[in-house]
Protein backbone atom coordinates (compact mmCIF):
# COMPACT_ATOMS: atom_id res chain seq x y z
CA UNK A 1 0.00 0.00 0.00
CA UNK A 2 0.91 3.52 -0.65
CA UNK A 3 1.83 6.08 2.00
CA UNK A 4 -1.08 8.62 0.10
CA UNK A 5 -3.75 5.29 0.92
CA UNK A 6 -2.58 4.73 4.72
CA UNK A 7 -2.91 8.49 5.09
CA UNK A 8 -6.40 8.34 3.79
CA UNK A 9 -7.44 5.47 6.19
CA UNK A 10 -5.94 6.95 9.20
CA UNK A 11 -8.34 10.19 8.78
CA UNK A 12 -11.74 8.19 7.87
CA UNK A 13 -10.45 5.44 10.75
CA UNK A 14 -10.72 5.90 14.11
CA UNK A 15 -9.20 3.10 15.80
CA UNK A 16 -6.70 2.89 13.35
CA UNK A 17 -5.56 6.27 14.73
CA UNK A 18 -5.87 5.27 18.20
CA UNK A 19 -3.48 2.49 17.31
CA UNK A 20 -1.21 4.70 15.17
CA UNK A 21 -1.14 7.12 18.45
CA UNK A 22 -0.48 4.10 21.08
CA UNK A 23 2.22 2.61 19.01
CA UNK A 24 4.27 5.49 17.64
CA UNK A 25 7.60 5.70 20.24
CA UNK A 26 9.47 9.15 21.08
CA UNK A 27 12.58 9.50 19.35
CA UNK A 28 15.13 8.51 22.16
CA UNK A 29 18.25 9.41 19.36
CA UNK A 30 19.26 13.10 20.57
CA UNK A 31 18.95 12.11 24.54
CA UNK A 32 20.97 8.69 24.02
CA UNK A 33 23.52 10.41 21.95
CA UNK A 34 23.86 13.00 24.65
CA UNK A 35 24.10 10.71 27.09
CA UNK A 36 26.86 9.05 24.86
CA UNK A 37 28.55 11.71 24.62
CA UNK A 38 28.77 12.95 27.94
CA UNK A 39 30.16 9.45 29.15
CA UNK A 40 32.91 9.49 25.82
CA UNK A 41 34.27 12.89 26.79
CA UNK A 42 34.39 11.98 31.05
CA UNK A 43 36.32 8.75 29.98
CA UNK A 44 38.39 10.55 27.71
CA UNK A 45 39.29 13.31 30.27
CA UNK A 46 40.18 10.35 32.91
CA UNK A 47 42.28 8.35 30.39
CA UNK A 48 44.25 11.11 29.14
CA UNK A 49 47.19 11.38 31.38
CA UNK A 50 48.84 14.87 30.25
CA UNK A 51 45.17 16.19 31.02
CA UNK A 52 45.16 14.79 34.31
CA UNK A 53 48.60 16.63 34.90
CA UNK A 54 47.81 19.50 33.85
CA UNK A 55 45.15 20.03 35.99
CA UNK A 56 47.35 18.71 38.78
CA UNK A 57 49.61 21.11 37.94
CA UNK A 58 46.98 23.96 37.72
CA UNK A 59 46.33 23.23 41.26
CA UNK A 60 49.69 24.04 42.41
CA UNK A 61 49.98 26.90 40.65
CA UNK A 62 46.62 27.85 42.02
CA UNK A 63 47.73 26.85 45.42
CA UNK A 64 50.83 29.34 45.16
CA UNK A 65 49.11 32.22 43.32
CA UNK A 66 46.55 32.81 46.53
CA UNK A 67 48.49 33.62 49.14
CA UNK A 68 50.29 36.35 47.09
CA UNK A 69 47.13 37.57 45.21
CA UNK A 70 45.14 37.93 48.91
CA UNK A 71 47.82 38.88 51.34
CA UNK A 72 49.97 40.74 48.86
CA UNK A 73 53.70 39.04 50.26
CA UNK A 74 55.85 38.07 47.33
CA UNK A 75 59.92 37.62 48.58
CA UNK A 76 59.69 41.07 49.48
CA UNK A 77 58.30 42.58 46.99
CA UNK A 78 56.35 45.70 47.40
CA UNK A 79 52.20 44.67 47.78
CA UNK A 80 50.71 46.01 44.30
CA UNK A 81 53.63 43.99 42.60
CA UNK A 82 52.96 41.27 44.79
CA UNK A 83 49.34 41.71 43.64
CA UNK A 84 49.84 41.62 39.46
CA UNK A 85 52.28 38.69 40.48
CA UNK A 86 49.61 36.72 41.99
CA UNK A 87 46.95 37.38 39.74
CA UNK A 88 49.14 36.31 36.77
CA UNK A 89 49.37 33.30 38.60
CA UNK A 90 45.98 32.84 38.62
CA UNK A 91 45.20 33.66 35.45
CA UNK A 92 47.81 30.99 34.13
CA UNK A 93 46.64 28.70 36.61
CA UNK A 94 42.79 29.18 34.66
CA UNK A 95 44.92 28.70 31.85
CA UNK A 96 46.24 25.55 32.48
CA UNK A 97 42.61 24.22 33.91
CA UNK A 98 41.03 25.55 30.50
CA UNK A 99 43.59 23.87 28.43
CA UNK A 100 43.00 20.32 30.24
CA UNK A 101 39.03 20.90 29.96
CA UNK A 102 39.11 21.91 26.39
CA UNK A 103 41.98 20.73 25.04
CA UNK A 104 41.25 21.75 21.49
CA UNK A 105 41.27 25.52 22.85
CA UNK A 106 44.91 24.98 23.61
CA UNK A 107 46.37 25.81 20.11
CA UNK A 108 45.06 29.73 20.88
CA UNK A 109 46.78 29.99 24.01
CA UNK A 110 49.73 28.21 23.73
CA UNK A 111 51.47 31.18 22.33
CA UNK A 112 50.70 32.63 25.15
CA UNK A 113 51.52 30.67 27.90
CA UNK A 114 54.92 29.53 26.27
CA UNK A 115 55.72 33.69 26.18
CA UNK A 116 54.68 34.13 29.71
CA UNK A 117 56.55 31.00 30.60
CA UNK A 118 59.54 31.88 28.96
CA UNK A 119 59.60 35.78 30.02
CA UNK A 120 59.44 34.16 33.48
CA UNK A 121 62.15 31.54 33.61
CA UNK A 122 64.65 33.85 31.50
CA UNK A 123 64.27 36.90 34.35
CA UNK A 124 64.65 34.14 37.37
CA UNK A 125 67.83 33.13 35.24
CA UNK A 126 69.12 36.87 35.34
CA UNK A 127 68.03 37.28 38.66
CA UNK A 128 69.67 34.36 40.03
CA UNK A 129 72.88 35.07 37.92
CA UNK A 130 73.40 38.58 39.39
CA UNK A 131 72.68 37.02 42.95
CA UNK A 132 69.61 39.16 43.37
CA UNK A 133 66.96 35.90 44.74
CA UNK A 134 68.44 32.27 45.40
CA UNK A 135 67.77 30.00 42.99
CA UNK A 136 65.68 27.31 45.44
CA UNK A 137 63.06 30.51 45.39
CA UNK A 138 62.86 30.74 41.68
CA UNK A 139 61.69 26.78 41.44
CA UNK A 140 58.32 27.64 41.23
CA UNK A 141 58.84 28.55 37.58
CA UNK A 142 59.58 25.07 37.24
CA UNK A 143 55.52 24.65 37.29
CA UNK A 144 55.00 27.03 34.77
CA UNK A 145 57.35 25.49 32.52
CA UNK A 146 55.71 21.65 32.86
CA UNK A 147 52.50 23.25 32.21
CA UNK A 148 53.22 24.35 28.97
CA UNK A 149 55.13 21.49 27.80
CA UNK A 150 51.93 19.61 28.79
CA UNK A 151 50.07 22.27 26.90
CA UNK A 152 52.20 21.93 24.18
CA UNK A 153 51.66 18.61 24.04
CA UNK A 154 47.96 19.12 24.21
CA UNK A 155 48.05 21.43 20.72
CA UNK A 156 50.11 18.65 19.02
CA UNK A 157 47.85 16.73 16.22
CA UNK A 158 48.99 13.84 16.57
CA UNK A 159 50.05 11.98 20.02
CA UNK A 160 53.52 12.38 21.12
CA UNK A 161 55.23 9.85 23.69
CA UNK A 162 55.67 10.53 27.08
CA UNK A 163 59.17 9.84 28.54
CA UNK A 164 58.60 7.71 31.56
CA UNK A 165 60.84 8.62 34.38
CA UNK A 166 62.05 5.09 36.62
Amino acid sequence: MSRAVIDEHLRTCDPCREFVARAEMPDLVPRIAMAAEKDRAMRSFLSSPVRLALVGIAVAQLVLAVPTLLFGTDEGAPVHIAHEVGAWDLALAVGFLFAAWRPLRAVGMFPFVAALSAGLVLTAVVDIANGKTPAVLELTHVLELVGTGLVWMLTSPRPRRVLKIV
